[in-house]
């Protein structure tokens, strides 16, 4: 699969978005939301989608981004503690869905397109609007995952105990 031609874009309205196979049942959510969810949102404004497409036009992969922010109750709780920042919510921009089809997992197609989402944060975003963090509440299965993108959990037992924790990464700690 490694030698397969993939484009990464936007999705648009004509885009074919079924036939996406995650294989655990535990991420059916993920393909449910690509195919009834993901073109609404997107013309709407309300998320946006960017997907790997086969030479087929087929989606492999997508990544989905929205607005949000990091809500702290305690000083201790700081995603980046050298932070003088005086409210307890911090912007960010959340990582809202991410799948691989099983069929191209092991080809870090799921970490490009992290690292792709968090490029544009930094090169779109960052310059105009005030956003410090990237967020992602993961599913458990996934925290490994995202550690290995750079992205922390949040150390609170509340959080650890989540069925999907969230996570954060400091953008000014991406080149």
């Amino acid at each position: 699969m490694s030698d397969v031609d993939l484009e990464l874009r936007a999705i648009e309205p004509g885009d074919k978005v079924t036939g996406l196979s995650l294989g655990d049942p535990d991420f059916q959510p993920l393909k449910t939301f690509l195919q009834r969810d993901a073109k609404g949102y997107h013309a709407q404004n309300l998320a946006k989608t960017y997907a790997f497409f086969d030479e087929n036009a087929k989606i492999v992969g997508y990544i989905t981004l929205i607005c949000a922010e990091i809500t702290t109750e305690r000083k201790e709780d700081l995603p980046a503690p050298d932070l003088t920042y005086n409210y307890k919510s911090y912007p960010a921009v959340k990582i809202a869905r991410l799948a691989v089809d099983k069929r191209f997992r092991g080809n870090d197609l799921g970490k490009s397109l992290v690292h792709f989402a968090l490029g544009m944060i930094k090169e779109a975003i960052c310059p105009i609007v005030g956003c410090r963090f990237a967020v992602v509440d993961s599913k458990q299965k996934s925290i490994k995952f995202y550690e290995k993108c750079g992205f922390t959990l949040v150390d609170t037992v509340s959080n650890r105990d989540r069925p999907e924790p969230i996570m954060f990464l400091d953008l000014h700690k991406v080149p």
